[in-house]
C-alpha cells in the first residue's frame, strides 16, 4: 500500500464510539509515476472523484453511527435494569437496639434507622488519682436505611449535645426514642413522599417497598420473561422444580449480551451440559460459566440471597434441590426466616445442613412486632398461667421486647425466629457433595465450532498444524468474583480452580496448560492453572507494571485473579520444651508446664495482577523465546548442560527397534539413537531425563517397594516434562500431541490428577532451573574463550605483517541502538562520535592488492563469505583496512565511506590525577589537606572569634564539614549499584550481580537478607524489587602501605604507614626562622612539619600558632608597605 495508517477507534459500550484514522504518505512503496504524466485537469479531476468516493464512505458511516446511537441506548437500559437486579437488600436489626462498633447503638428496619453515640468528657482528678467524667456528650439521629448508604436522608438528630448531668441526658435521649418509636412497629412499612427516590433505582421503585398515598405496586413474577433477542432459552410460565438458576457466559454479558437459561433443579448431567451448550460454554472456555439468576415457585417460596446462589458450586445447589423436597411448607417457612436472621445461614453449605436441623428453630409465622410476640406469649401460647384480669393490665410490647431479649429471638419477614435449645448436627457443611448429586461437567467442543480455535489438532492433523500459521494467543478472560470477603473470595476461587483442572484433562487444553506452565515454572501450580485458565501470558501487579516497566495498566481492565500468601500470627499455648533433653518440662504435680508461644498460622488472599496484553506504555522486549539451537556451539553447549542436568550417563548408540532412545533401568543409563536431528537429540534427551528422574526404582527390592506407576502415567508424566521443558527453552513442540491424556485421567479423582500435575511441574521446574544455571555457565565460558580470540584477531589486524582487512559492526546493546544504520553527517548532528568501545570485529581476512572498498561492500551484500556470521555490510559499520602497516577506518555511509581516524586512536582515559597516586600518597595529602584546613578553622578563632565564612566554602570545596568543633570527611553515600564488581553468583533462583559491600552497609541502604549460596559464600540480600549478592565473611584487608614500604622504605626505621623516601621538608623550627626574617612561607609545608614534630615528638610543645600569632603581631608594625608586599607573597 502507499501509505501508512494508524487508528484511534475506541469503543465504551453504551457510552462512546470513537471511529478516527490518520494515514501518511509512503515514498519507499508509493509509485506516483503512472500520474505525474497526465495532465493537471485530470488529476483534480480524478481528484475529485476520489474524494467524494470518500464522503459517501462517510455518510455511511454516519448512517451506521445514529444505528449505533439506538442499540447502545438498549445497552444502557439494559446496564440499568442490571444495576436494579443487583441492587442488594438491605440490612436490618428488626426494630431492635443492637450495639455496635464504638458503643454506638443501632436499631432499623427497611425504611428508617435511629442510632446514638454517647461520650463521656473527663479530666484528671490529682486527689482520686483517676480520670473522671464532667460532662457527657449526646449525638443521635434518624435516617432512611436504604439500600444506597451513600444517599440516606436525614430526619431528625443533633450532634454533640452537651449535658453536665448524666441522668439529664439519659432522660433526653429516652425521651428522643420515645418520640420516634412509631417508626420502628413494622419491618417494612410504608414510605413518605419526601424520602420515595431514596428507595428508587433508576427511576423504579425497589421490590417489597410501599409509598404513602400510593396504590402498593404489582408484584413482578419471580423472572421475568427476558426478550429473544437476550439469547433467553426458556420462558419462566411456571415452576415445577425446587428452583432454578440461570446459566450465563460471562464473556458474552460483558459484551453486552445478559441472555442465559433457566436451569431446573435438581438436575441431571446432561441437562447441565444442554444448558452450558446453548450459552456457549464448553470444556474450552470453564472460565466464562456463571450462576447469574435465581428463580422459585412463588406458591413455594425459598428466600434464597442472590449472591449465595450465585457463589455456590452447582453440585451444591443440586444436592440442596434434592434436600428441600423432604421439606413441608411450614418447613420452608421457617427456612426462609432463618436465612433472614442477623447472623443466621452464611451459605449453602448451612443452608443444607438446615433440611437436617429442623427443628434446631422454633418459628412462628404471625408474629411480625414486639406487641405481637408479647400477646402471643401472653394470650396464645399457654405459657402464661394468670387470671386474665391481670394479663390486661401488662403492655403487650414491653412484655415482647423483654421476651425477645431474653431468649435472642429475631423478627424477619417471614415472622419470628429463636433457638430451641437443641444442638446442630454439622452433616454437610465443609464435605464433599453425595457422588448421585455431582452433575459438574464441561461438554466437549463440537468440531468445527468457532470456540475451536483455542484446540491443538489430533495426532492425525500433525502434518497440517507444522504448516500452519502460529497460533495466535487466547484472549485475556479474567474470573469475575461474586464474593465480597476475602474468605469468601477464596473459597469461590479455589472452587473454580478444581473446575479448571479437571478442564485441562477434558479437552485438548492440557498443552496450553504445558505452555503456561513453561512461562510461570516459578509460581505454585494452583497459580498455573489460574493464570492459564484466565489467558495469561506474562502477568505483573498493577504497581509493578509502573515502577518497574512504566506501562500502565488500561481504562476498563479487569485483572486476572491468583493466590497470594497472606499469613498471620496467633498466639498459643503449646507444650514447654527442655532445651537439653528436648521433652516436655513437667511441674511439681506431674503436669506439663505450658507456654504461649507466636505461631505463623499460612493462609491466602486473592489477589489482581494484569496481562501484558492489558498494559500500554513504553516498549517492551519481545515475548517470543528465541530459536535456542541457532548454531551448532548452542548445541553443543545446551547437550552439555543436559548431561551435567541427568542423574544418569547419556550415550549415543545405534538403536534399532524404532525408538529414539531409552533409559535403562538396570544399566542405570540414557541411550539416544545414533544419526538423529540435533533438535531431537535434545528432546529425546530430556524426555528420558525425566523418566530417570521420575520412574527409577530399585530392581533388587522387592516388588511391593518398588512402588512403580503403571506405564500409561510414566508416558503422560515424561512427555508432559518435555514438552514444558522443551517450550521454556524455545525448541520446537509442534509434534507434541497429547489426545491420550483425557483417556488416561478418565476415573481418576481430583487429588491424583492434581498429584500427578505437582510432580509434573516440580520435575519441570527442577530441569529448568538446573538447565539454565549449567548452560549459563557454558556459555559465559564461550564468551570469554570468544572475547580471548576476538582480541587475537584485532591485535593481527592492527599490528600483523601481512595486509588484511576487518568489518566491525555495532554490538547488540541498548545504547547503540539509537546509533545503528545512522548516516554519518546525522550521527554528527545529533552530538554523537565514532567509538571504538561500541563496536565489535565481526570478521577479518586478507586484503589483495585488487579489493576496493566498494569491492568489499559489494561482496559482503550480495556474495557473503560463508563463515561471515554478521549482518550485510550496512550503514554505521566499519571498514579498518591494514595495507603496508598502516591501519585506516572508513564508516560505511548512505553514499560511499567517510575515513574516521578517531575510530583508530584509543580513547584517552581521563582519569584524575589522585586517582593516578598511591594509596599512601593519597592518604598523605589528604592528611595534609585536612591539616591545612584545621591550620585556617584555629587562626579564624584567634583572630575573629569564629569560623569566618570563607573558610566554611574552602571546608566544603575540599569535602570536609565543620560541625561540633570537629573537621569530618564527607563520605558519598554508598549504594549496591556504585560499588558492584561486575561479577554475578547464581542461586536456584536466578543470577545476582555481587556488590562490594559488607553486611551492615547494604542493611543500612534498606536491604534485607533473602536467602543464601548453595555454597554458602554468598548472602542474597533484597528491599523488594531488587537484590544483590555480598560476601559471607568480609575479608580482612592488609594495610595496603606496608606492601609499597616494603618496596620503596629508603630509611631503616619500622614500618609506620610514611613513605620516608621523598625529600625531607623543613622543620617547625625552620619554618619559624623564615617568618621571624619576614620570609613568606608555605602553609601546606607548615602543616607537614606540625604532623612531622607531632610523630617524632609526642611530648606537648608550645603551639605554632600562637607564635603566628606573634609574627602577626610584629609584622604588623612594620610599614604598611612591606606589609602589602609580604601579604602579596604569601597569597595562594
Amino acid at each position: 500500500m502507499p501509505y501508512s495508517s494508524y487508528d484511534h477507534d475506541k469503543l465504551e459500550t453504551a457510552e462512546t464510539m470513537r471511529i478516527e484514522r490518520r494515514i501518511y504518505f509512503e515514498a519507499k512503496d508509493g509509485d506516483i509515476a503512472p500520474y505525474v504524466s497526465l495532465p493537471l485537469e485530470q488529476l483534480h479531476a480524478m481528484r475529485e472523484e476520489s474524494a467524494a468516493a470518500e464522503q459517501a464512505i462517510f455518510n455511511d458511516l454516519s448512517t451506521r453511527a445514529a444505528a449505533w446511537e439506538q442499540q447502545a441506548g438498549k445497552t444502557l437500559l439494559l446496564d440499568k435494569a442490571i444495576e436494579y437486579t443487583r441492587t442488594t437488600v438491605v440490612q436490618h436489626t428488626s426494630n431492635e437496639w443492637q450495639k455496635g462498633e464504638y458503643d454506638r447503638y443501632t436499631r432499623s428496619n427497611r425504611v428508617y434507622q435511629m442510632n446514638y453515640h454517647i461520650y463521656e468528657n473527663t479530666r484528671y482528678d490529682r486527689e482520686k488519682q483517676q480520670s473522671v467524667p464532667y460532662s457527657y456528650s449526646l449525638t443521635w439521629g434518624v435516617y432512611t436505611n436504604s439500600p444506597n448508604r451513600n444517599g440516606q436522608a436525614k430526619i431528625a438528630g443533633q450532634d454533640r449535645k452537651v449535658f453536665s448531668d448524666k441522668a439529664a441526658m439519659e432522660k433526653y435521649l429516652n425521651g428522643r426514642i420515645k418520640a420516634y418509636d412509631r417508626l420502628f412497629t413494622e419491618i417494612s412499612p410504608p414510605i413518605p413522599q419526601e424520602y420515595a427516590e431514596h428507595f428508587k433505582v433508576n427511576g423504579m421503585l425497589l421490590p417489597g417497598y410501599t409509598i404513602e398515598g400510593e396504590e402498593p405496586p404489582q408484584q413482578q413474577p419471580q423472572a421475568a420473561a427476558i426478550p429473544e433477542t437476550t439469547g433467553q432459552q426458556k420462558e419462566r410460565e411456571h415452576m415445577s422444580e425446587q428452583f432454578s438458576i440461570m446459566i450465563g457466559n460471562r464473556s458474552r454479558f460483558e459484551a453486552g449480551d445478559p441472555g442465559g437459561y433457566w436451569l431446573d433443579m435438581p438436575a441431571t448431567k446432561e441437562q447441565l451440559q444442554t444448558a452450558m451448550q446453548s450459552v456457549g460454554i464448553t470444556a474450552d472456555n470453564p472460565q466464562d460459566f456463571s450462576i447469574r439468576g435465581y428463580s422459585d415457585d412463588p406458591e413455594k417460596h425459598i428466600a434464597l440471597p442472590y449472591e449465595m446462589v450465585c457463589a455456590a458450586d452447582v453440585d451444591e445447589l443440586n444436592f440442596l434441590a434434592a434436600r428441600l423436597e423432604q421439606l413441608d411448607p411450614a418447613e420452608v417457612g421457617k427456612l426462609n426466616a432463618a436465612l433472614q436472621q442477623k447472623n443466621g445461614l452464611a451459605n449453602i453449605g448451612q443452608v443444607i445442613d438446615f433440611t437436617y436441623n429442623v427443628d434446631f428453630y422454633v418459628h412462628i409465622p404471625e408474629v411480625h412486632t414486639y406487641r405481637d410476640l408479647g400477646d402471643y406469649y401472653l394470650n396464645q401460647s399457654g405459657m402464661v398461667q394468670m387470671p386474665e384480669e391481670w394479663k390486661g393490665g401488662i403492655d403487650l410490647t414491653t412484655f415482647g421486647r423483654n421476651a425477645a431479649a431474653q431468649e435472642k429471638g429475631a423478627f424477619t419477614e417471614y415472622g419470628y425466629i429463636v433457638e430451641s435449645g437443641d444442638e446442630w448436627e454439622r452433616q454437610f457443611e465443609g464435605r464433599e457433595v453425595p457422588e448421585e448429586y455431582r452433575i459438574m461437567s464441561y461438554p466437549q467442543p463440537e468440531r468445527g465450532e468457532q470456540d475451536k480455535a483455542y484446540m491443538d489438532a489430533a495426532e492425525t492433523q500433525q502434518a497440517a498444524v507444522q504448516t500452519a500459521e502460529p497460533q495466535q494467543p487466547r484472549p485475556v478472560v479474567p474470573i469475575i468474583l461474586s464474593s465480597e470477603k476475602p474468605g469468601d473470595k477464596v473459597k469461590e476461587i479455589t472452587a473454580r480452580l478444581e473446575q479448571g483442572i479437571q478442564a485441562i484433562f477434558d479437552s485438548d487444553r492440557y498443552k496450553e496448560f504445558l505452555t503456561a506452565m513453561s512461562k510461570f515454572h516459578d509460581y505454585s501450580l494452583n497459580n498455573t492453572i489460574l493464570i492459564a485458565m484466565q489467558g495469561g501470558n506474562l502477568v505483573k501487579g498493577y504497581s509493578q507494571w509502573q515502577k518497574e516497566f512504566d506501562r500502565h495498566v488500561k481504562s476498563g481492565e479487569k485483572g486476572i485473579k491468583i493466590f497470594a500468601p497472606a499469613p498471620y500470627k496467633v498466639k498459643k499455648l503449646v507444650d514447654k520444651i527442655d532445651p537439653d533433653t528436648r521433652k516436655p518440662i513437667l511441674d511439681s504435680e506431674g503436669k506439663t508446664v505450658k507456654e504461649e508461644k507466636e505461631v505463623t498460622v499460612p493462609a491466602f488472599k486473592v489477589v489482581t495482577v494484569f496481562d501484558i496484553s492489558q498494559t500500554e506504555g513504553k516498549e517492551f522486549p519481545d515475548l517470543s523465546v528465541k530459536p535456542l539451537l541457532a548454531d551448532v556451539e548452542q548445541y553443543e553447549d545446551f547437550f552439555a548442560a543436559l548431561e551435567k542436568a541427568s542423574p544418569v550417563p547419556i550415550a549415543f548408540e545405534q538403536i534399532t527397534n524404532g525408538a529414539n532412545g531409552y533409559f535403562s533401568l538396570t544399566d542405570k543409563r540414557i541411550a539416544i539413537k545414533e544419526g538423529v536431528s540435533e533438535l531431537q537429540a535434545v528432546k529425546t534427551a530430556i524426555h528420558e531425563i525425566a523418566h530417570a528422574k521420575l520412574h527409577d526404582v530399585d530392581l533388587n527390592a522387592p516388588l511391593e517397594e518398588q512402588n512403580r506407576v503403571d506405564r500409561r502415567s510414566r508416558e503422560v508424566q515424561a512427555e508432559s516434562v518435555a514438552y514444558t521443558v522443551c517450550q521454556h527453552f524455545g525448541l520446537d513442540t509442534s509434534d507434541y500431541s497429547f489426545g491420550y491424556v483425557a483417556g488416561w485421567s478418565s476415573g481418576k479423582e481430583m487429588t491424583e490428577l492434581k498429584a500427578s500435575l505437582e510432580t509434573i511441574q516440580a520435575t519441570a521446574k527442577e530441569l529448568i532451573t538446573e538447565i539454565e544455571g549449567h548452560f549459563t555457565e557454558l556459555q559465559q565460558q564461550r564468551q570469554a574463550e570468544q572475547e580471548q580470540e576476538a582480541k587475537t584477531k584485532e591485535t593481527l589486524l592492527l599490528n600483523g605483517k601481512e595486509d588484511s582487512y576487518g568489518i566491525y559492526q555495532l554490538a547488540r546493546r541498548e545504547e547503540t541502538m539509537d546509533l545503528r544504520f545512522e548516516p554519518f553527517d546525522r550521527l554528527q548532528a545529533t552530538g554523537h562520535f565514532v567509538d571504538r568501545a561500541n563496536y565489535e570485529l565481526v570478521y577479518t581476512a586478507p586484503l589483495t592488492k585488487d579489493m576496493t572498498l566498494g569491492g568489499i561492500w559489494e561482496k559482503f551484500n550480495i556474495d557473503r563469505p560463508a563463515d561471515f556470521k554478521g549482518h550485510s555490510l550496512s550503514v554505521s559499520d566499519i571498514v579498518v583496512l591494514h595495507q603496508n602497516g598502516e591501519n585506516t577506518a572508513h564508516y560505511v555511509d548512505s553514499i560511499g565511506f567517510q575515513q574516521v581516524p578517531e575510530f583508530l586512536q584509543e580513547q584517552a582515559q581521563q582519569t584524575p590525577v589522585f586517582d593516578k597516586l598511591s594509596p599512601e600518597q593519597q592518604q598523605a595529602l589528604s592528611d595534609t589537606v585536612k591539616d591545612t584546613l584545621q591550620l585556617l578553622v584555629d587562626a579564624d578563632k584567634r583572630i575573629y572569634g569564629d569560623v569566618t565564612g570563607k573558610t566554611l566554602e574552602a571546608i566544603a570545596a575540599q569535602g570536609y564539614s565543620y560541625k561540633g568543633g570537629q573537621l569530618e570527611k564527607q563520605q558519598p553515600e554508598a549504594t549496591p549499584e556504585s560499588l558492584m564488581t561486575g561479577e554475578t553468583v547464581r542461586t536456584p533462583r536466578g543470577n545476582f550481580y555481587i556488590t562490594d559491600m559488607s553486611r551492615e552497609q547494604i542493611e543500612a541502604a534498606g536491604f534485607g537478607f533473602h536467602h543464601a549460596s548453595e555454597d554458602g559464600k554468598y548472602l542474597i540480600m533484597g528491599n523488594g524489587t531488587q537484590a544483590y549478592a555480598i560476601a559471607a565473611e568480609q575479608p580482612q584487608r592488609d594495610n595496603p602501605l606496608k606492601h609499597v614500604e616494603d618496596i620503596v622504605e629508603q630509611n631503616d626505621n619500622n614500618f609506620d604507614g610514611i613513605i620516608n623516601n621523598t625529600p625531607q621538608t623543613p622543620t617547625v623550627a625552620d619554618l619559624e626562622q623564615r617568618a621571624k626574617a619576614g620570609e613568606a612561607i608555605s602553609v601546606t609545608d607548615l602543616a607537614k612539619a606540625v604532623k612531622a614534630e607531632k610523630r617524632e615528638q609526642p611530648q606537648k610543645k608550645p603551639s605554632i600558632l600562637k607564635k603566628l600569632d606573634e609574627y602577626k603581631k610584629q609584622a604588623a608594625q612594620q610599614p604598611k608597605d612591606k606589609q602589602k608586599e609580604q601579604k602579596k607573597d604569601l597569597e595562594v
